[in-house]
């Protein structure tokens, strides 16, 4: 070995940027890394390679990965016209950087959601079926290293070096999306576990706390069978039943992780009022840096049924008229006056998490890592619910918008946003209308002659046969109507586009910008925050597999 080899040490350890990579023989520099920064040397900070092939220096900073899932190209083209006609400009538009992204897994063409999750986490490639943190499934499930070599997810690695991070999902906490960056399961109907390991981490590990966790899935923190809250929220009691189903708590180990994260230290949120309450507090004293746990559904936040289901579930607000262009359907929350009525969008979720961040960022001097999954994308477009669809994709758009602030806050931060997937493969159709202006089916192949005329079911505004989506007007003033098609119920291997900005984002055209490959995404978030490439034995290129 070449006793002049580079490594990279910080000028001062509490720094939040990396700045200067020093020559000097390979002993002496991983002792002067150690004597330095103390602890954190035994936390993997010795052990990361060159800043580049070079030896110049790259500097260190805050990450946002937005995952808003099952989202295609086609979805932003539908989400556009409707909320900002075609010609308009979203949030999402405005990145200024883009790469095309590859989704596939080890085994499969068409990304899943938790293998795409556990490839953004851990850089590998993995099994589409079941893995979550995880190679594979069941007792087959293997464990899987980092592409920098560590034992867990980037966002472990990054907690284990003393930066702060968190997770929000308007989805359930046990969604893979933010999940598998934080919990490794044999498969990922667990939730129960998944939800466990989130809050106290990985069994065997000594995994430090995420600083906020806002999302849905109460039930999979109470044992089956705790009471509904009265008019006082006690810790033993559930805030939240499924809307659309009526289902509460689930555990059944009969442990209460509500009052265990409370008796740990959690802040814990489970109503507006109570987020509402918390945000004026936080926003009013700078000083004031509580570790808080947001739950404000029994499973998701949203209603991820087909429209027909949520009015004959009553979800449907009368208070807004028949001709709201967002429809009346109730597709986030319970009724109007209940418990788990109007929860926090996923903007204002994210607007709090970065605000704790950002100051537990300042007091560790460390950047942090933020992971923000808009579960409603994929889960009403699989549902085949076109205006939950579309409504979702202007709550994504509002995160991007809210992320953008942060990045222009602080220059020091990247904004990455790609999903894994094509949910329901929407398709944006000129409707053809019943006499009454309603929405029909489109014609089949007319060559299957073992079918007379077989009509594809599209939708409009409240579901089959109903009346259609009007997009906001384009450049010369005119309105088009339009309807919804779909391929089926499924994710499928559309085309997705990843987008950045700040910080290395200009890596999607120099380094990624003909292939960025879904183990890509780790390996931009980690170079980000740790300011070099990942070098452990399974970086190598994308698409590399996991292994033993």
């Amino acid at each position: 070995m070449n006793s002049a080899t580079e490594l990279p040490i910080l000028e001062q350890c509490g720094s939040r940027r990396v700045r200067a990579a020093v020559r000097a023989p390979l002993a002496a520099c991983l002792l002067a890394a150690l004597t330095a920064c103390g602890d954190s040397g035994s936390r993997g900070v010795q052990s990361r390679g060159p800043i580049s092939d070079q030896g110049s220096t790259r500097q260190a900073g805050n990450v946002i990965f937005v995952h808003p899932d099952g989202t295609g190209l086609n979805h932003w083209t539908a989400g556009r016209a409707f909320w900002k006609g075609p010609d308009g400009e979203l949030s999402w538009d405005r990145l200024p950087e883009v790469a095309i992204y590859r989704g596939h897994m080890a085994d499969d063409l068409v990304g899943t959601s938790n293998g795409g999750a556990t490839s953004h986490a851990f850089g590998v490639k993995v099994s589409a079926a079941g893995s979550y943190g995880r190679d594979g499934k069941g007792e087959e499930a293997r464990t899987v290293r980092a592409a920098s070599g560590y034992t867990g997810s980037v966002m472990r690695e990054a907690a284990m070096a003393g930066y702060p991070v968190g997770v929000v999902n308007d989805g359930d906490l046990a969604e893979p999306g933010t999940g598998a960056f934080l919990a490794e399961v044999p498969s990922r109907y667990d939730q129960a576990a998944i939800a466990e390991q989130i809050l106290f981490g990985r069994p065997g590990h000594s995994d430090p706390p995420p600083a906020v966790v806002l999302g849905g899935g109460e039930r999979y923190l109470l044992p089956e069978g705790t009471p509904v809250c009265g008019r006082r929220i006690e810790p033993d009691c559930a805030v939240h039943l499924d809307p659309v189903t009526g289902e509460g708590p689930m555990r059944q180990d009969g442990r209460n992780l509500i009052a265990e994260a409370m008796d740990s230290g959690w802040t814990v949120i489970r109503t507006r009022g109570e987020f509402d309450q918390l945000l004026r507090k936080v926003a009013r004293r700078e000083d004031f840096r509580p570790r808080v746990l947001g739950v404000f559904a029994a499973d998701d936040l949203f209603n991820d049924a087909p429209e027909e289901q949520l009015v004959t579930a009553g979800l449907v607000d009368p208070s807004r008229p028949a001709d709201d262009p967002r429809g009346r359907l109730v597709v986030w929350g319970g009724p109007p006056g209940s418990p788990s009525a109007d929860p926090p969008t996923a903007r204002e979720m994210t607007r709090l998490a970065l605000m704790l961040l950002d100051r537990e960022a300042r007091a560790a001097e460390r950047p942090f890592f933020l992971v923000v999954e808009i579960e409603s994308t994929d889960n009403l477009a699989n549902a085949n619910n076109a205006i939950g669809a579309l409504r979702a994709l202007g709550r994504a758009d509002a995160v991007i918008g809210e992320a953008r602030k942060a990045v222009d806050r602080d220059p020091a931060t990247l904004l990455l946003v790609a999903a894994d997937s094509d949910a329901g493969g929407l398709q944006i159709v000129s409707p053809p209308l019943q006499d009454d202006g309603r929405v029909t089916g489109l014609n089949g192949n007319p060559t299957d002659r073992t079918v007379d005329r077989q009509l594809f079911a599209v939708d409009g505004i409240e579901g089959r046969a109903s009346r259609p989506f009007e997009a906001r007007p384009d450049q010369a003033g005119h309105r088009s109507r339009f309807a919804i098609a779909w391929a089926g119920e499924r994710d499928v291997a559309g085309g997705v586009l990843a987008r950045a900005a700040g910080l290395n984002s200009e890596l999607l055209r120099t380094d990624y910008g003909a292939r960025l490959d879904n183990t890509q995404v780790y390996e931009l978030i980690y170079q980000t925050l740790f300011a070099s490439k990942p070098r452990g034995p399974e970086a190598g290129g994308p698409g590399r597999a996991a292994r033993d």
